[in-house]
């Protein structure tokens, strides 16, 4: 099959690596997939490129990226749309509704009514995060009116897709409250690759990155910084009980500012370490730096609805997880035995994490399991056969 991929993200950042981790499983699988996404830096013409025989367009970017993380951008918007005006692809999947991905879905969608070459064209959406209606962009919206339009179009776009994806079982429920029929949804987690993430040596990752060989450490990895303040609670917390605790802060971009909140409470290189953002390929490194990794979530409805990518990241390290009790993500955690997720406050995280660090064989235990899902039930190898047989339903159905 030929296939294309509609993310909205900056490349190497959020649903980026959701696109990316089954669109290089499906090409293993022998399909031919295109991955549309947004550069970080000016690109004035735009580049293509091929990741694991994936066809990467990267589309034009005329200026410095702002406060958030593409969509919206008039060059990405125009470029996407002429180029949609003359392929065709046996399925496009669109993840999330922003109008880089939004606008080319549905000028192809309106397409297929008038061109003979795509009527069978497989038009799907995914669902990974709560948008509107109290969601991620709600709090944003200077008027109300503004929050209760994207709701419609966050809504209605899943409504007429051909099959729907979704990331967890809060937007499981919300899209069929929403009118998709069971037969067009799929609950589909995100994943790992497995095979670009070695279980590591702790001492020796410490060695590598300059860490401190002794101490316990703690880790965090976020493109998406939300919930410092919960986690810089949480780790004060920790401090008082384990005084020579360590934080590894992993993460930054556009959200660089988030981190501000550990040099105002901590020491810098000696109880918090704060590296910013790193190529993907050194982060199975830090990770393997840590002791346990850390997950906090606020309780609040964006949380409740997604499952945050690093959880499997976290899984794939082979360490114990300490997680507030939000969604799906304490869920399983709870459900594979591989940490502790217990309460919502940062207190009740601190404990979490004090419990792991304090019962090293328990916590030994939970990181073993942790890998072991990693590569058994969430490398995205396995989650892509699902995903493959979902199109293959909806397609036979089309007939």
């Amino acid at each position: 099959m030929k296939i294309l991929f509609l993310n909205h993200n900056l490349i190497w950042r959020g649903t980026f690596f959701r696109c990316l981790g089954f669109a290089r499983e499906l090409v293993r699988q022998g399909d031919e997939v295109y991955l549309w996404t947004t550069a970080r830096e000016i690109d004035a013409g735009g580049s293509r490129f091929s990741i694991d025989g994936v066809k990467v367009w990267q589309t034009p970017r005329w200026r410095p990226v702002s406060g958030h993380d593409g969509g919206y951008a008039l060059v990405d918007n125009l470029a996407r749309l002429i180029r949609a005006s003359w392929n065709s692809w046996d399925v496009i999947h669109a993840f999330d509704h922003r109008p880089n991905v939004l606008l080319p879905w549905l000028w192809m969608r309106a397409r297929r009514r008038i061109a003979p070459r795509d009527r069978r064209t497989l038009f799907v959406s995914d669902w990974c995060d709560w948008w509107a209606g109290g969601g991620i962009t709600t709090a944003r919206r200077r008027f109300a009116f503004i929050d209760r339009w994207e709701q419609k179009i966050e809504e209605g776009s899943k409504r007429i897709s051909d099959g729907v994806t979704v990331i967890s079982s809060a937007l499981h429920e919300r899209a069929l409250r929403a009118g998709v029929e069971p037969n067009r949804l799929l609950t589909l987690p995100s994943g790992v690759a497995i095979e670009r993430f070695p279980a590591m040596d702790r001492d020796e990752c410490r060695k590598q990155l300059g860490l401190p060989l002794l101490a316990p450490i703690l880790g965090f990895v976020g493109f998406s910084l939300w919930d410092m303040g919960l986690l810089a609670e949480a780790f004060s917390h920790i401090k008082k009980e384990i005084p020579e605790a360590v934080l590894l802060v992993v993460g930054g971009g556009v959200e660089e500012k988030e981190k501000e909140i550990f040099r105002q409470r901590f020491q810098t290189g000696q109880d918090v370490f704060l590296p910013g953002a790193v190529p993907f390929e050194e982060i199975p490194c830090y990770l393997g730096a840590c002791d346990v990794q850390l997950l906090p979530l606020e309780n609040n409805l964006a949380n409740q609805a997604r499952i945050p990518n690093k959880l499997f990241d976290y899984y794939a390290s082979g360490r114990p997880v300490a997680a507030s009790d939000v969604g799906d993500a304490a869920a399983y955690i709870r459900e594979h035995q591989t940490g502790l997720a217990g309460g919502t406050d940062a207190l009740s995280l601190a404990e979490s994490a004090i419990n792991l660090l304090r019962n090293p064989i328990f916590a030994g235990e939970c990181g073993d399991r942790a890998r072991i899902m990693a590569e058994k039930k969430f490398a995205f190898s396995a989650l892509t056969s699902v995903l493959s047989s979902f199109y293959n339903g909806l397609m036979n159905a089309m007939i």
